[in-house]
């Protein structure tokens, strides 16, 4: 039983239609590596030029406050008033949390506020009359958030609430005079 010669033709009909969808196929999966290796090695070379030059946005709203620094400090010298000095200083302080605060950075709110260990690094724990029980009473370090994301937590001091009744009746009026001092005035970190 030896095929015919049809069956012949058809069955060589049928594997050069194999070997030419093969022959595309192969010719597609070539293409398709060779884009995807150019694809590869362009999107490595743009992480480096990001990880490079990433953050020549940031710089560039900062380079102004730096600007003003140069300014002021070629028109103060030794015998400027302190109060223009603070007042210099404060602008300068004021322009750049501006500027931070376009590229998405902001102050993390602390003193008053309910201690969240999510935003806050507890430092230490003081009585308070001033303040209820895990309330921040002082900001030692100012925290951030670049956008929705803690970059730093701030670190503060937290309220354990009021003494306890079993104080000394002095103990508690030297406690009440500070309570009636300014908070920058009885903040544990002032020099």
């Amino acid at each position: 039983n030896s095929p015919s010669a049809e069956e012949t033709e058809t069955a060589e009909a049928a594997q050069e239609a194999w070997q030419a969808k093969y022959n595309l196929l192969q010719d597609q999966f070539t293409r398709l590596a060779a884009d995807f290796d150019n694809y590869r090695k362009r999107v490595r070379e743009e992480q480096e030029t990001l990880a490079r030059y990433g953050a020549q946005k940031a710089i560039l709203e900062i380079l102004p406050v730096l600007d003003n620094f140069e300014r002021a400090a070629g028109t103060l010298s030794e015998t400027s008033p302190s109060k223009t000095l603070f007042d210099s200083f404060k602008i300068m302080q004021k322009q750049l949390l501006d500027r931070l605060e376009t590229l998405g950075v902001k102050r993390i709110a602390s003193i008053g506020e309910p201690f969240d260990p999510q935003f806050h690094e507890a430092v230490n724990r003081m009585e308070s009359f001033e303040f209820p029980e895990n309330t921040v009473m002082y900001e030692a370090q100012s925290g951030y958030t670049l956008h929705d994301r803690v970059i730093r937590p701030a670190m503060v001091v937290v309220s354990v609430g009021a003494p306890k009744e079993t104080e000394s009746d002095d103990k508690q009026a030297e406690t009440a005079e500070a309570v009636e001092e300014t908070p920058q005035q009885c903040n544990p970190f002032r020099q």
